[in-house]
């Protein structure tokens, strides 16, 4: 018995010797965990930055709608329009601003998120 281990040991030698992989450059690995590492860092800072666009993005609408409550009360015109219409074309500009932020974020996460999933 003691023959065919020595034999079989021989043999599983043989072949992880067989199985080894020889890498094309001395520094290839290090090059790889590295670009591994740069990946997942900008991934972080990625999701950083798109956590900070939605937060002032909502801090930016909270400010918006507070404005547009607030113009309406004033009593004198704001550079000679009357506030009425002042806060008409407030109100226009920044519910166009609001929509077109709020999809551009939203295509951007959904962007994102499909491309993280296939990474």
């Amino acid at each position: 018995m003691k023959e065919t281990d020595l034999q079989d040991e021989i043999f599983y030698k043989e072949i992880m010797a067989k199985s080894r992989l020889d890498l094309p450059f001395s520094d290839f690995e290090d090059n790889v965990l590295n670009q591994i590492e740069n990946k997942i860092l900008y991934q972080n800072s990625f999701s950083k930055e798109i956590k900070l666009s939605w937060v002032f993005f909502i801090a930016g609408s909270v400010f918006g709608i507070i404005i547009s409550l607030i113009i309406p009360k004033l009593q004198e015109p704001i550079m000679g329009i009357q506030p009425s219409n002042f806060a008409i074309l407030f109100q226009i500009v920044f519910i166009s601003l609001l929509f077109t932020q709020i999809d551009t974020l939203l295509k951007f996460r959904r962007r994102t998120n499909s491309k993280m999933e296939y990474n």
